[in-house]
């Protein structure tokens, strides 16, 4: 199997510091019905119905079921049985929101292979019989799930985790399977964040997507800038997950915060300034223009740098091209969404899942940047 790997590295310190850090019972992901999506959100309409065809799985380390969806072979040993039946919905649910919650995006060719596990130990043991010697890199989580070649691979960490990994790691699978050329790593990590925004009613139905609703990732976001130890964007769009796991769990909580709330930025942030190039920078990576634009950037004037930085899911040299050629205005707007998103009173629009901003951007789309 080629290793296209990417780790649910946020959730491998789930326990004790946990990742996204747990947050108060009345933010459970089972919730009351909400009104329709607000600015930013994509609405998810209940899917009454979305089984094709369902068969006993007994691999999973505990009864289980193989499910065919129209988008999904789900292979699921969640332990809860009601649970596990609601599973189906969410993640067709999911899809809806990473096909067209920003831009326009092909559906997969052929169904995505998604696997839930009852517990670690099965879920080990398939790693390691599918993998073999690569499968120590994912053995390494202390709890979570990975994606590699356009497999997700988990296991029930009850309800509320569960929920939020399948809905990282669904968007991982997605853009595997969809997007021609990769996406930067650190958009590809914010989006898989982003996407975090769908959750389940108290009816077990799939809610309207909310990608503000998510108080674990703004809450590490407030702490790093009360604690003053935010990443500068220079240094953000440098790093990697696993790199910024080797300098301390807080620095991945931060880098996957930051990310989260990038995305954000770009999408709703500088009065909607950024939000179709945004939209043109996901279209690129899914025809594959992504990789001659950037190729052919005069955003760098070195060829041979521009050539290195091309070739590269790191550095700035996406925002260049495609959002704003003065990456020191364009990293001063992003430090003061930032301080706005986290001021005091925010996190009670955030926990409604409401745009934040002191001035949201309107509802048209933005103004290009100058270029």
């Amino acid at each position: 199997m080629r290793l296209a790997g990417t780790i649910a590295l946020f959730a491998a310190m789930m326990a004790a510091c946990s990742a996204p850090r747990s947050v108060p019972a009345t933010t459970s992901a089972t919730e009351a019905p909400r009104p329709a999506a607000v600015s930013g959100t994509a609405p998810v309409a209940p899917l009454a119905s979305v089984v094709r065809s369902s068969t006993p799985w007994d691999e999973g380390g505990g009864p289980g079921e193989r499910v065919r969806t129209n988008h999904y072979n789900l292979h699921l040993a969640v332990k809860d049985p009601v649970f596990r039946g609601q599973l189906p919905a969410y993640m067709e649910a999911c899809l809806s929101a990473y096909a067209g919650a920003l831009a326009p995006l092909p559906m997969p060719g052929e169904p995505m292979d998604f696997y839930v596990f009852a517990s670690r130990p099965p879920w080990e043991r398939w790693t390691r019989r599918t993998l073999g010697e690569d499968a120590e890199i994912y053995l390494g989580l202390g709890r979570g799930g990975f994606t590699t070649d356009g497999t997700s691979v988990l296991y029930d960490l009850g309800r509320v985790d569960t929920l939020t990994i399948a809905a990282h790691e669904g968007w991982h699978q997605f853009s595997q399977r969809t997007l021609r050329t990769p996406l930067p790593t650190w958009m590809e990590e914010g989006l898989s964040c982003w996407m975090e925004g769908t959750r389940l009613t108290r009816e077990g139905t799939p809610s309207a997507f909310r990608p503000w609703r998510n108080f674990e990732r703004w809450n590490e976001l407030r702490t790093a800038v009360r604690e003053d130890r935010l990443i500068p964007l220079g240094e953000l769009l440098e790093s990697s997950p696993q790199q910024c796991l080797e300098r301390g769990t807080d620095d991945l909580l931060t880098y996957y915060a930051q990310t989260w709330a990038l995305v954000h930025f770009l999408h709703e942030g500088a009065q909607g300034r950024y939000r179709d190039a945004l939209r043109q920078l996901i279209g690129d990576a899914a025809s594959g223009a992504l990789a001659g634009r950037l190729a052919a950037s005069t955003a760098i004037p070195d060829a041979a740098a521009r050539r290195r930085a091309s070739r590269s899911r790191l550095g700035r040299l996406v925002i260049l091209e495609y959002f704003d050629r003065d990456f020191e205005a364009f990293s001063a707007a992003y430090d003061a969404f930032l301080a706005d998103i986290t001021r005091r009173g925010a996190g009670d629009r955030i926990y409604r899942g409401e745009n934040p901003l002191t001035a949201p951007a309107s509802a048209a789309p933005g103004t290009p940047p100058p270029r």
